[in-house]
């Protein structure tokens, strides 16, 4: 099981040095392609909000919890309770990318951090929540990785849209509102 659950863990780690998120709908929970904006509530003292240099007209929120395939397989060694993937998108390139980890504790917070740490990824914990972790993608590094994944065969194309369809079926993630 532990095998199982880095190996899950690690390919989640593959795809967000790569620049890849799981992300989740911005059009109020219709088809996820909206373009909301505002806060994304992941605990009880952690709220995300957009942030305000960006130029974007979709916004995707990918939600990942215990029934997920990404959660269900990490979580007994990691303590992981949800993720929060969130894509950004400009005519449908992607713009910037947020992953967060929420950990059942500060001990299983600071195991999924040093695992990510021994790749070469860099999890930041947030101000208001120490069980709340984050790591972000730009624009250029989404773009070579939509790149390779299609030149891979991973992808149909290079569309944020297409992106967040192979991770949706990849993760067994919800699109939120």
């Amino acid at each position: 099981m532990k095998k199982n659950a880095l190996l899950t863990l690690a390919l989640a780690a593959a795809l967000l040095l790569s620049g890849c998120s799981l992300f989740a709908s911005g059009d109020g929970g219709k088809d996820g392609s909206g373009g909301s904006t505002g806060a994304v509530k992941m605990t009880d003292s952690y709220t995300f909000e957009d942030p305000a240099d960006l130029d974007f007209d979709t916004r995707y929120v990918l939600h990942c919890d215990e029934s997920s395939s990404l959660i269900s397989t990490a979580a007994p060694d990691f303590g992981l309770k949800e993720n929060y993937s969130i894509l950004y998108a400009k005519d449908n390139a992607p713009v910037a990318s947020y992953d967060f980890f929420i950990c059942d504790s500060e001990e299983h917070t600071k195991t999924t951090v040093d695992m990510y740490a021994s790749m070469g990824q860099t999890l930041t914990a947030t101000e208001s929540d120490p069980c709340v972790v984050y790591t972000s993608s730009d624009s250029d590094t989404l773009e070579a990785t939509l790149i390779t994944m299609q030149a891979a065969g991973v992808l149909k194309d290079t569309t944020a849209s297409a992106y967040m369809d192979m991770l949706q079926t990849q993760y067994g993630g919800k699109l939120v509102e």
